[in-house]
């Protein structure tokens, strides 16, 4: 059942449109379909998600004519996903808002066609054993809770049975990245839609005809949920045109087009324009000059030349250009690299990708002008170099003792397959990595809900937040005399804590559910801080019981956060134990939790800690529904629905009998892990300050003494300190 929608992301590469990823959302129409593609297209044109969007852009132009076809005989075909953040930008977009919507969708393969999803179109459906699915099946992947296959002739598969009247289509949306920061879009109805209304098949609908197929947007009623609003959103983006369709697409049936239909055009794009006949200026003319006499390995007086072009004050973005164009042929002499940190003086994004002849050696030296001082280098780009090597990238970095000398907080090394993930485990905890198998993991292989199998470990080296803890404490557990203390606290001696999550006892008023989880992801102190304040912010929007809606939230904030001024648009990995466990069984040991999970000494644990946890909202909290006695019952007492955090480090060896964790809010999280660096830890308590007074009451810093309570229960004395050892982190 549901209406359902595919949505597909396509870029013209090499000279014509390819398709890049698919997926599949189960129930998604009418204005959620809006909301949906407005915040994929933000992401899309968010400008932090500008880099690594191009790299797997080039990526794709560098693929030849047999990947793009459609594998149908061989199913196992790109089934990694070849453009994992392009994929990532379109799951995160579809499937979740700070505002509190979350869905699950479907990783379809990249090459699926527009009319080849899961939609009520005539094919035949069919019950397939949960303990023999057919085979060989098409890549799909789970993300949340719908699931699917597809067989290799395109037939749909589904686990269960299914009544084909329950099945509605909603068309799909298509989006254009071919330039990341213009993306464009449209929907399309290619054969029929469950509408009020119907729309012309097989043409580019805008925002407005696609909404108008389910609303009247002249009826008032409507203002309630904001669709004028949101529409006038789209008025500036521009529409994908039917030649792109086609061309994308060219076996689809796209012959009717209406051109009532097509609200917006595009302007006429005059970058391919041939401007060699224009006349260059006298000023034009002498830089050309005199860039190509810098260029020039014969050139004696460079000093006497560059002393002279400092008094023009266009001098510097041209050197930049110029030497970016050339950069692929571009020798890696003393007197290029002194010219490369010229034109790179002040620049905090640098990409050295495209310097193909250049050694590491001479990367790092230009690399060491620029790393300190105000304005220094921040963003390093280093992907598709597939002959990159660990050690290279090592000196380039100036790694030292696991430790990077540099200021330099994002690294993006798309597509080089020589750097292992637990290479960049190891020595970049501090970072934000754009690194294509990191994006993979959640991503990675075919499973479903039934059959989930776990990759290998991976953790990042401290300072890194490297767990999370979920503590559930439900309604009658905040009610329960017996639970409580004199002074009003929790008796955490009288309550049993459980890694079951969702299994119920005899004694369940005595059982607190948690779970923790190994991250996988980098979460720096920027991302740390803003992933918990996403945290804060959705947890009072969302229904969150059943639980697994509480890890997919973590998932998604830990992956919409990056930098402190972003606009909550850039993305990063989505980590694979959070998705993992939405995909397990209720009552079984889950994916992410574990009793051989111990925080390892030096590391930090994100704790959170959530009363009333299985009430939908606070109105059930208040209305006071239980079937305890009234002498059972916290006397003058309303449980109250909060979510609350605290950030944990483990400090001490399990022989000491003193507190083994050292349990702090924020502010003095940030004083801890930035220590000397006195303007960023300015920075970042004004931002938390100015973010955290947006934050209800209720939701907040917990408790210290019931924290090392809660912490002394979930890592035991007897495996403090322990960490599992899986190889994942070898150099």
């Amino acid at each position: 059942m549901g209406q359902r929608h595919q949505l597909f992301v396509i870029a013209r590469i090499n000279g014509r449109y390819r398709q890049l990823a698919a997926i599949h959302h189960q129930w998604l129409y009418g204005h959620t379909a809006l909301r949906r593609c407005r915040d994929t297209l933000n992401i899309f044109g968010n400008k932090t998600n500008r880099i690594p969007l191009q790299q797997e852009l080039i990526a794709a132009s560098q693929k030849d004519d047999d990947f793009w076809l459609a594998a149908y005989d061989d199913p196992h075909k790109n089934e990694h996903v070849p453009f994992p953040f392009i994929m990532t930008c379109l799951v995160t977009g579809a499937s979740f808002n700070l505002d509190g919507y979350y869905h699950g969708v479907l990783v379809e393969p990249f090459y699926m066609a527009y009319d080849e999803g899961d939609n009520n179109n005539g094919k035949s459906f069919a019950y397939v054993s949960t303990s023999s699915p057919p085979l060989p099946t098409r890549h799909v992947i789970c993300i949340g809770t719908a699931y699917a296959l597809t067989d290799s002739r395109g037939t749909r598969w589904l686990k269960g049975s299914l009544n084909s009247t329950d099945i509605l289509c909603a068309g799909i949306t298509v989006f254009d990245i071919t330039k990341p920061d213009n993306p464009r879009y449209c929907f399309v109805d290619f054969m029929g839609m469950e509408s009020e209304r119907e729309v012309d098949l097989n043409t580019p609908l805008s925002a407005r005809t696609y909404l108008e197929a389910y609303y009247e947007l002249d009826n008032t009623t409507h203002d309630e949920v904001g669709l004028l609003p949101l529409v006038e959103s789209f008025q500036s983006i521009s529409l994908i045109t039917k030649e792109a369709l086609v061309e994308t697409w060219p076996d689809g049936a796209w012959e009717h087009q209406s051109p009532s239909n097509v609200d917006s055009t595009d302007p006429p794009d005059l970058e391919g324009l041939d401007n060699a006949d224009k006349p260059k200026s006298l000023r034009t003319l002498a830089m050309d000059r005199l860039l190509e006499m810098l260029l020039d390995p014969s050139e004696q007086d460079i000093q006497s030349l560059l002393a002279e072009a400092d008094h023009l004050n266009d001098f510097v973005p041209n050197l930049r250009r110029r030497l970016y164009n050339k950069a692929s042929t571009l020798e890696p002499s003393a007197t290029n690299i002194g010219l490369l940190q010229k034109a790179l003086e002040g620049v905090t994004t640098v990409d050295l990708s495209l310097f193909k002849l250049w050694s590491a050696e001479h990367l790092s030296a230009v690399l060491s002008q620029l790393r300190t001082g105000v304005g220094g280098v921040k963003v390093l780009n280093m992907s598709n170099m597939p002959d990159l090597t660990e050690p290279e990238l090592a000196a380039i970095m100036k790694l030292e003792d696991g430790k990077t000398t540099s200021h330099i907080n994002t690294i993006i090394i798309l597509e080089t397959p020589k750097i292992s993930l637990g290479f960049v485990a190891k020595h970049f905890g501090k970072h934000d990595v754009y690194h294509s198998e990191l994006f993979r993991r959640a991503l990675h292989k075919p499973y479903s809900r039934f059959e989930s199998p776990l990759l290998p470990a991976l953790q990042f080296d401290a300072p890194a937040i490297s767990q999370l803890v979920w503590v559930g404490i439900s309604v009658r557990q905040c009610w329960y005399k017996k639970l409580r203390l004199q002074d009003g606290r929790y008796n955490w001696n009288a309550l049993k804590f459980s890694t079951n999550v969702g299994r119920y006892y005899d004694d369940e008023d005595q059982c607190i559910t948690y779970t923790t989880f190994t991250l996988d992801i980098p979460l720096p102190i920027a991302k740390t801080i803003q992933s918990l304040r996403r945290l804060l912010q959705y947890m009072p929007v969302v229904d969150t019981y059943p639980y697994e809606d509480v890890f997919m939230a973590a998932a998604r904030c830990f992956t919409t956060t990056s930098v402190l001024d972003d606009d909550g648009y850039s993305i990063g990995p989505l980590s694979q134990p959070l998705l993992e466990d939405r995909r397990s069984h209720r009552g079984s040991e889950t994916a992410g939790s574990g009793k051989n999970q111990y925080l390892k000494p030096g590391h930090w644990t994100m704790i959170l800690i959530h009363e009333a946890f299985d009430a939908v909202n606070q109105h059930n909290v208040d209305q006071g529904k239980t079937s305890y006695a009234a002498e059972d019952m916290v006397p003058a007492s309303k449980p109250e629905k909060r979510f609350r955090y605290m950030l944990a480090q483990a400090t001490t060896d399990a022989s000491t009998s003193g507190p083994r964790f050292l349990t702090v809010d924020v502010p003095t999280y940030i004083d801890s892990v930035l220590k000397d660096d006195a303007d960023q830890i300015q920075t970042m308590k004004k931002w938390w300050a100015k973010e955290i007074a947006d934050v209800t009451n209720g939701m907040s810093y917990y408790d210290e003494q019931d924290a090392h309570a809660i912490l002394d229960r979930v890592y035991s004395r007897e495996g403090f300190g322990g960490v599992l050892d899986t190889g994942a982190n070898s150099d």
